[in-house]
Formats: C-alpha cells, structure tokens, sequence
C-alpha cells in the first residue's frame, strides 16, 4: 500500500529570486508543498506531510542540521492521500492514510449490498522515525465492513505503548485501545450508530462524545463524569454545511479528571470565550479566554499537564496572549521578528517547553513552519506551503474601514499592485456567508494583484467573527442589506480613489458566487463584468431542492430557511433577489465555474443560468470542471486550480484589463 523512501529533501524556504517574467498560474496553484507539521515530545524532530513528485511523503525533519528523511510516500495514481500525523513518543510516530476505493456490489436478493461505487476509506499506521517499524494500526479483519474509517481519538501520553482509536462495529461507533508497534486492538466501550468522535480525559476515559445530526445539519454532544455511567445530552448546535460552529466547540481535554476546553457562546453573548467545562455537571463556569469584540476559538496546550499555553481570538488579525508574562515577551519578539508581516499560532511544543513549532503566515508569507529556541530566543525554518513564491513578488493586504448607508461600521481587505490607483479592481465577497475572510496568503487573490488587479474582500454582515448579532444580520438579507454592504465598500473604494469606476469586476465563490451573480442583476450599472464559481442562481429553486432532499422538518432545512427565507411566505422577495429571475437586469458579461459534482450547491445552478442568459441574448461562458470535483476546493486538483485561474485571467483582461474597450 505504501513503501518507503529513503531520501534526504531540502525544505528551506527557497530564497526570493528576481524573476524577469510573471509568477505562473500553476505556480500560484501549486499544492501545498508542506503542511501537518509536529514537532516531538524531545524537541529535536518535526514530522510533516511533504509533496513530493507524483504524491506526498510524511517526513522526518532535524532542524538542527536542516535535513529530512522521507520515511513514506503515497502516490495519487493509487489513490492515497496523507491525512495527518502525530508523534506517540520521541521514536515513534502515527500517519493516516485517506484511500479512495471502488466497492463491489455483493450477495443476491434481499441480502444485496446497496452501497457499491467509490467510497473514501481512512488507515492508520504507526512507524518508526528511520522508516522502520511499519504496522498497521487496528487491523482490516476486525473492521465490521472494508468501506469503514478508523480515527484516532487520542495518542494516550500516559501508556507508552497503546492509543486510543475509533471505527464502527456490529454495535455501532466504538472505542478501541491498540498497540502502537503490533497495531492489536482491545475494545473498551461501544456508543452509537451516529457518534463519529469521543474526548477521553488525561487518564483515556471517554468524558465526551459527538453524534452527527441527519444530513450534515449539526452536531449532538453528550457528556458524563470521568467515574463513568450514562451518557447526558450536553448540547445540540444546528447548522448549515458551510456555516462556523460558535456555540459550543469542544477542543482538547481539560486538566482535570472531568473537564474539556471548549470555545462558545455563553447564553446572551455576543461573543465566544474558551471555557473550561465541567463534563459531570455541565457548567461552563467563568471564562479563562475572552478577547474584546472577537471569537476566541484557539488554544495551545502543555503537553505534560493539559494546562493552556496559549489562547487566541481573531479580529482583523489574530491577537494571541501567553498565560505568562515571559511566554509573552517571546510571543512578541517573534512578532518584531515576523515584522508584523504575519499572525503566527504555537502549533506545539517540546515537553519541556523550550523548543516551539510555530505555523506563521500572512499575505506575503504562505504557511510556513519554524522551530522557536527559548533559550537561545533563534528561530529556525523548516519548511512552507510555497516556498518558490518568491516572497518579493506577492502583495500586502491592508484593512479598509467604511460605513455602511445605515450608519454600520464595516471593514474589508484590500490587496493593490504596485503603482499609482485608480485601479481595475476584483470585488471578492467570501463564501458561507457564515464564514469570514482573513488575514493570509490566498492565492486567487495574490494571482489576480500579480495581473495588476486590486482585489477588495469585504466583512459583510453576515459573516462570522465579528459577534452574534453582527452574523445574523444576515439572515434573510441575502441580495438585501448582505448585498449593500458590499456596493457600499465599491462606492467608498470608488471615493477614495482606489477603484477605477469603468473598470471593476465582482468575482467570489459559493455564496460570494451569488453575490457576484447578484451584483450584476441588482446594481447593474457598478460591475462591467461578474464571475461565479459554483454559486447559487436561483434561491427558490435551491431551498426547494434542499426540502426534498432533506425533509420539510430536517434541522438543514429549517436552517437555510431561517438564513434565506421561506420559498412560501417570501418566494416573491427571494424572486426578486434570485439573479436567474431577473436575467432582463442583466447587461454585462458573466464567467460561470463549477465543478461536475458539486453536491453543495449543484452544477444545474450555473448550467440553467447559462441557458437563461443565452436565451436572453447575453454574454455568458460556462466552464465545467469536470472528475471528481466537488465543491470548492473538494477533489479539486492544481490543474483544476490552474483553469480556473487562467479563465479568470482571460475573462478580466477581455473586461476591465488590458484587453478592455
């Protein structure tokens, strides 16, 4: 299945060149060269996932001498894909394969396996860092059924030889301890069919389980005292596919025996604080990390006693407090190090807390993995996600501030060339709506800034990060006040001088999709052109399709209900705001992008409104990315990424570029 390499890579950040000709599109699309780094308990190795030609290695860093040793390699014309590792001591290290494979139908009449096609399956395999000592962790003959995952539920810091693992059996989701170097397995509890993650404590007793709600709609927790007994429901967040869990978010064991680190909204705050809940009485207690204005939602815990290390919450920029003082002078000093260029987070530690793997990244500055020295205050590279984007070439982003035509602050990023504006300019509202955009290396964006376009990404209401009441702002508001907060960050770019108003653009992805969609039918004179990839065009259409599919009275219909709008009582409003009803508004060119088997909004939402605009008379191109691509960016490889570029290249130069009248 796998086979080792024994290699030594190179995985410095490659030197900034001065390259003559532009950045390609691939080498924006690029994937990521490394990512899914740990560094372990010693302090003297990082593992991490590395592309390699044809696949990805999981490799071996001493970032003392700067040499690597790829221990393995998973190669794509197989199907394989490494998913993650972790380090179970200062030997050995735990690596997951994700494999796509084709089931067989099996058996005859009423004891026919329905379930045949291509299915993704993940393993687990436990190996030595020289490369030796290869074994796979849980063995296939004790799962109930081949097209079964197993995951790891915790590496047990406590036992030296086993973790804790989950799959499901004959009973349902169940919890297994497994032998790292032999990979037999003992079970321990079974839970139920919908359960798909536990938490265990310090000493490996489940506190905390996480059930699935029907269709992607949620998460059902439940909780019980480390002594045991039955489970109690927790909490219950019902969502959309694509919106952010704000409520209630488990994240690590607490110290105690009882206790789990969750970020959430406290009943009547607008904002997420990280808590430290009680699992025997379901107390959230006082917060231990709250942030003014912001979701704090990211912790760093010490490996030996579970306390936090570090918290963080994200507001234009991510702002991280150490829980000493001393900690947080080298918390700064690595901020002056960076040059205040990039938001940094300890990804972890050394057991001793003297060696720090930092993740930092920005703009200018794709993910990129350092080893930080306490003692010596010296930081060391180990590798990037892009280390040949020569960081020279790529452009800053700067935050924008402007009000809203009610009186509502509002902020977005703004990315410009070089030169002198007025520019042509790419407005980019972000997808979810639920989601937010941020302060780092986006590669559509540095892509079009390098073609000389300015690419604004405004914080609509609606989106996330930014408080309760901001977010829900939103609901029912799409093509209403989400839209004209988007014209009003243009119109303020337009005053400002920054955007050139004959030569601008709206462009974004899944729900920013729509609004560029939207964009061009309700303000039709702002945009000389749109671009949609793989965005909604007609609203009714799509809650309609989302109610037969998931029930009339499913938590995922009730949610894109209350987010939308009811297709009964609000069909004429959702008409109006439904860019394929209102093809008449329509006068500029439209680029239409989606992948084949989109199952989040459907490639028939662009296919049937390329129909519309032909029949109309319209300037339309539909591009289909065809093979198993999904979603944004599900299944999408860099040559999908690399198409999609250069159609939005071509499209922007015949309209608002150097090819424009």
């Amino acid at each position: 299945m796998l086979r080792a390499v024994f290699a030594f890579l190179l995985l410095l950040v490659a030197a900034p060149q001065a390259f003559a000709q532009q950045i390609s599109a691939a080498e924006f699309a690029s994937p990521a060269s490394m990512r899914m780094a740990s560094i372990s308990p010693d302090g003297n190795y990082v593992a991490a996932i590395q592309s390699v030609d044809g696949g990805e290695a999981l490799v071996v860093v001493d970032w003392r001498t700067r040499q690597a040793r790829a221990i393995q390699v998973a190669r794509y014309d197989r199907s394989l894909f490494l998913e993650g590792v972790a380090w179970k001591d200062g030997n050995r290290l735990l690596f997951w394969v994700r494999q796509r494979i084709t089931q067989v139908t099996e058996g005859t009449g009423s004891r026919q396996r329905s379930d045949a096609g291509e299915v993704d399956v993940v393993r687990i395999y436990g190996i030595n860092r020289d490369g030796t000592g290869l074994t796979q962790l849980f063995e296939n003959n004790r799962l109930a059924d081949q097209a079964l995952s197993v995951r790891l539920i915790d590496t047990l810091d406590s036992d030296p030889d086993h973790v804790l693992m989950g799959t499901w059996g004959s009973a349902g989701f169940t919890l297994y301890r497994v032998d790292v170097n032999n990979g037999r397995t003992a079970a321990v509890e079974d839970a139920a069919w919908e359960t798909f993650d536990m938490i265990v404590n310090r000493e490996g007793r489940a506190i905390m389980r996480v059930d699935a709600l029907p269709y992607h709609s949620g998460y059902r927790y439940f909780r019980r005292p480390a002594s045991g007994g039955r489970w109690t429901e927790a909490h219950v967040v019902r969502r959309g596919q694509r919106s952010q869990n704000r409520d209630f978010n488990p994240i690590a064991a607490g110290p105690g025996p009882s206790q789990v680190y969750v970020a959430a909204r406290a009943e009547g705050q607008e904002y997420q604080a990280i808590y430290l809940y009680d699992t025997s009485t379901g107390e959230l207690g006082q917060p231990i990390f709250s942030y003014p204005g912001a979701d704090a939602e990211y912790v760093s815990l010490n490996r030996r006693d579970g306390s936090v290390l570090v918290a963080c919450a994200e507001t234009q920029r991510w702002q991280c407090r150490a829980t000493d003082h001393g900690m947080q002078r080298h918390f700064d000093g690595l901020t002056a190090y960076f040059e205040n260029r990039a938001d940094f987070h300890l990804v972890n530690s050394s057991e001793d807390g003297q060696r720090w793997l930092v993740s930092a990244w920005g703009p200018t500055i794709p993910t990129t993995f350092y080893v930080y020295d306490v003692t010596s205050a010296q930081v060391s590279v180990v590798g990037s996600t892009h280390p040949r984007l020569p960081r020279t070439r790529l452009a800053d982003a700067r935050v924008v501030n402007y009000t809203a035509r009610d009186g509502q602050a509002l902020w977005g990023y703004l990315t410009t060339p070089s030169g002198a504006g007025p520019y042509p300019t790419v407005v980019m509202p972000h997808g979810g709506p639920q989601s937010r955009d941020s302060y780092e290396f986006d590669f559509v964006v540095q892509f079009l800034v390098s073609r000389g376009y300015a690419v604004f990404q405004p914080n609509f209401r609606g989106s996330e990060g930014s408080g309760r009441s901001f977010a829900r702002a939103g609901y029912g508001q799409w093509g209403g006040t989400m839209q004209n907060d988007v014209t009003d960050g243009v119109q303020s770019l337009i005053t400002s001088g920054v955007a050139n108003p004959a030569r601008i653009c709206i462009a974004g992805i899944s729900y920013g999709g729509y609004a560029a969609l939207a964009g061009a039918a309700l303000t039709p004179d702002l945009y000389k052109c749109a671009i949609s990839i793989a965005g909604l065009s007609d609203l009714p259409e799509f809650l309609d399709s989302e109610r037969a599919d998931s029930g009339r009275r499913s938590d995922l219909y009730a949610y894109w209900r209350e987010a939308i709008g009811d297709p009964s009582a609000n069909r004429d409003q959702l008409n109006a705001v439904s860019p394929r009803r209102q093809i008449d508004q329509i006068h500029i060119p439209i680029l239409l992008i989606h992948g084949e088997k989109d199952e989040v909004t459907l490639a028939s939402q662009s296919e049937r409104m390329r129909d519309a605009l032909q029949r109309a008379g319209k300037s339309v191109r539909y591009v289909e990315i065809e093979g198993n691509v999904y979603h944004p960016w599900d299944g999408w490889t860099n040559r999908d990424a690399e198409r999609l570029l250069t159609e939005m290249e071509t499209f922007l130069n015949a309209n608002i570029g150097t090819g424009a009248q």
